[in-house]
């Protein structure tokens, strides 16, 4: 009885008896019901995104290069998994976000190792791990890890039009690590400015910090237009710190509650190795969604990249990359909480970039991708 009532911050408990030489012995097992306190202002979720592709050059190994995401062919995976708490108080506020996935991978091979600790086996931990403080009534600060804020799509596959993100979307940040300070201008207009380490890096490769920021403008009830930039010195693609500059333009419209349309155009320029000029870069995106139902629609995407002097993106092949890409979309909402998701995707390169079989090279890329995830 000491031990019960040593213990009565529990509200039930599971006995057993254990018996020894006709002594009975009750042994305290795991509490099933504990009366531990909640912050109620503290909500926790999850996600899973499990998928299937297959590309119809069949590379070596299984492994499809220039996307993020499906990265796997002909294999059963899980794009992305995590789980979240999150926080939202008065004067406070954070996000702590688990994650693992196949697109998690894929994104943080280029994460800095410097020194014992930093690299890729610590980036890909958290999606996100913030804390934040307001300000004033318009204002709020955050520190810590973050989503990126360049681009009209989500790393979180069930919030994007398509299933897959746009080329553009895949050769920029999907996270970053820093300060960010966001202040709501009136009802329709909101900026954002950040201090970051750099070019989605969580730990640094140089001893510069890059900075960014966003602007956002509610024009009207179907028209939205966001702006986003990135300046720092950077060692994307090289071993010397180069200055880079980014501006992605978005233009999102609800045209009816049956069609919507997404526009981007992305520009981008790097110093030269020499300092002597700089290397540009552009990119364009369209998307058009058919709400069929509450439970169905369809998209259709086109895209273009040009990144000729591989700035950016590496292909080690005379004209660089520059590709012309499409997509058709269908999707099934299964519950409220459950999707089922169908991409056809194809590519065409300048240059023979797409890896064929177990050594061959291509100038086209194609893929079927299906997809079952959950929230809650």
């Amino acid at each position: 009885m000491i031990l019960i009532n040593g213990l009565q911050k529990f509200q039930s408990y599971n006995f057993h008896m254990l018996k020894l030489k006709n002594i009975s012995i009750p042994l305290l097992l795991i509490p099933i019901v504990a009366s531990a306190s909640i912050d109620k202002d503290i909500s926790f979720g999850g996600f899973v995104d499990t998928y299937y592709a297959f590309d119809a050059n069949m590379p070596k190994n299984h492994e499809r290069q220039f996307t993020t995401q499906p990265v796997r062919h002909n294999e059963f995976n899980i794009n992305l998994a995590y789980f979240e708490a999150i926080l939202k108080k008065e004067k406070t506020r954070g996000r702590l976000a688990l994650q693992y996935g196949q697109s998690v991978t894929k994104n943080t091979t280029g994460e800095p190792s410097e020194g014992a600790t930093s690299g890729a086996q610590d980036a890909k931990i958290f999606q996100e791990a913030y804390v934040g403080t307001k300000l004033n009534d318009k204002t709020w600060i955050d520190g810590g890890i973050f989503l990126g804020n360049i681009g009209a799509e989500s790393w979180i596959s069930k919030d994007n039009w398509t299933y897959t993100r746009a080329i553009n979307l895949d050769y920029v940040p999907y996270y970053s690590a820093g300060v960010r300070l966001e202040h709501q201008l009136d009802q329709k207009q909101s900026v954002q400015l950040q201090l970051l380490n750099g070019w989605q890096n969580m730990s640094e490769n140089n001893q510069g910090k890059a900075i960014g920021m966003q602007y956002k403008n509610a024009i009207s009830d179907t028209v939205t237009f966001t702006y986003n930039n990135f300046f720092g010195d950077e060692e994307v693609v090289s071993q010397n710190p180069r200055f880079r500059a980014y501006q992605n333009f978005i233009l999102r419209w609800m045209a009816s509650e049956k069609w919507q349309y997404l526009y981007a155009f992305d520009f981008g320029h790097q110093a030269q190795q020499d300092n002597d000029g700089v290397d540009p870069w552009y990119a364009a995106t369209l998307t058009a969604r058919r709400v069929l139902n509450p439970e169905q629609s369809f998209a259709i995407r086109g895209e273009y990249y040009n990144d000729r002097h591989q700035a950016n993106i590496v292909t080690s092949t005379v004209n660089g990359f520059q590709v012309v890409g499409a997509s058709v979309n269908f999707d099934q909402n299964l519950e409220e909480n459950a999707q089922w998701r169908n991409e056809i995707r194809g590519f065409y390169s300048v240059d023979e970039i797409y890896p064929e079989g177990s050594s061959g090279k291509n100038r086209l890329d194609g893929f079927f991708v299906t997809s079952l995830s959950m929230w809650f």
